[in-house]
C-alpha cells in the first residue's frame, strides 16, 4: 500500500489508485476532506495551457495584418526589407513541419500555420509595392514550395529536427535586416508597433504552453524565448525612434498603422538648414519668372 505521506503528496494520484485511496481513509477525516478539496481546487496546467495555445492561434490571425494593411493604404513598403520576410516564412514553414512531423497537439502550433500564411502574404506585398516580383523571386517562390512538401511529407526526423533548429536562429535572424535598417535611418520604420507587441505576447505564452503540452522541448523553448527577445528589441526601437527621436506621441506610435503618416519635421540641424535652402530657392525661381515677359515665362506659371 502507498504509505500516507505519499497519498497526501498526490490527491489526483490517489484517487486514481485503489491502494491509495484505501490509505486515505485511515488519516483523519478532517484532514483528509481538506486535502480533497484542495485537489478539486487546484486548476489543470494543462487545460489552461491548451485554451491559452488556441488562444495564441486567433490572436495570431491579427499577428501580420496590421503591416499588410499599411502597406496597401500607403502603397509603398519602403519602410520594410524583403529578406525579413523571405526568412520569417522559412522559419515558420520549418516549425510547422518540425511540429507536425513529431504528432504534437494543434493547439501548441496553430498560431505558426496562420502566421505562415500571413507572412507570405506581406512577402507578395512587399515584393509588389518595391518592383521585385521578378524571375529571381519565381525561383525562389518554386524552391520554397519543393522544400517545403518534403518537409511536410517524406523528410526524416534528423532532418525536421535540423530545420527547427534552423527556425529559431532564422527567426531570430529575421528581424535583424529590419533593426539594422531602422537604426541607420534613425526612424522607427514600416514595422508595426502591434505586430511587435503580439509577438511578445504570443512568445511568452508559448512559452508556458511548450512545458505544458510539449514536454519542455528544448528546440522550442529555444525558438520562443529568442522570438520573445528579437521581438522585444524591435519594439523597444520603434518606441524610441518614434517618440524620443522624432517627438511623435507616444500614442501615436503605437497607433501608427490606424493613422495617416504625418509630414516628417525637421529635426537635425542639417535638414532644417537643407528645407531652409530649398524654401529660399524656390523663391528665387518664382521671382525670375515674375520678372520676365509673360510670353517668356515657362508653362503652366
Amino acid at each position: 500500500l502507498a504509505s500516507p505521506s505519499a497519498a497526501l503528496a498526490s490527491p489526483s494520484a490517489a484517487l486514481a489508485s485503489p491502494s491509495a485511496a484505501l490509505e486515505l481513509t485511515r488519516l483523519p477525516r478532517t484532514l483528509t476532506a481538506e486535502t480533497l478539496q484542495l485537489a478539486a481546487a487546484s486548476p489543470d496546467a494543462g487545460l489552461i495551457a491548451r485554451w491559452l495555445g488556441f488562444l495564441v492561434g486567433a490572436g495570431s490571425l491579427l499577428l501580420y495584418t496590421p503591416i499588410a494593411a499599411r502597406v496597401y493604404r500607403q502603397r509603398s513598403a519602403d519602410g520594410l526589407t524583403l529578406s525579413t520576410w523571405w526568412l520569417k516564412l522559412l522559419s515558420y514553414t520549418c516549425s510547422d513541419a518540425y511540429s507536425f512531423r513529431n504528432g504534437y497537439p494543434l493547439s501548441t502550433y496553430i498560431e505558426t500555420l496562420i502566421i505562415t500564411v500571413e507572412a507570405c502574404g506581406v512577402l507578395l506585398l512587399v515584393a509588389h509595392f518595391q518592383r521585385r516580383l521578378d524571375a529571381a523571386f519565381a525561383g525562389r517562390a518554386l524552391s520554397y514550395l519543393a522544400a517545403a512538401t518534403w518537409a511536410l511529407s517524406a523528410a526524416p526526423p534528423e532532418a525536421t529536427a535540423l530545420g527547427q533548429s534552423a527556425a529559431t536562429a532564422l527567426n531570430t535572424c529575421a528581424l535583424l535586416p529590419q533593426i539594422a535598417q531602422n537604426a541607420a535611418r534613425r526612424s522607427p520604420g514600416g514595422f508595426s508597433p502591434v505586430t511587435a507587441g503580439l509577438a511578445c505576447a504570443g512568445c511568452a505564452i508559448r512559452l508556458f504552453t511548450t512545458v505544458e503540452l510539449a514536454g519542455s522541448d528544448p528546440l522550442l523553448l529555444a525558438g520562443f524565448a529568442a522570438g520573445l527577445a528579437v521581438n522585444a528589441a524591435l519594439l523597444s526601437q520603434i518606441v524610441y525612434y518614434g517618440a524620443v527621436v522624432e517627438g511623435r506621441p507616444l500614442l501615436l506610435v503605437l497607433a501608427a498603422d490606424f493613422v495617416a503618416p504625418a509630414e516628417k519635421v525637421p529635426t537635425s540641424p542639417s535638414e532644417r538648414a537643407l528645407m531652409r535652402a530649398s524654401e529660399l530657392e524656390a523663391l528665387e525661381e518664382a521671382s525670375s519668372e515674375a520678372d520676365l515677359p509673360s510670353h517668356k515665362r515657362s508653362p503652366g506659371r
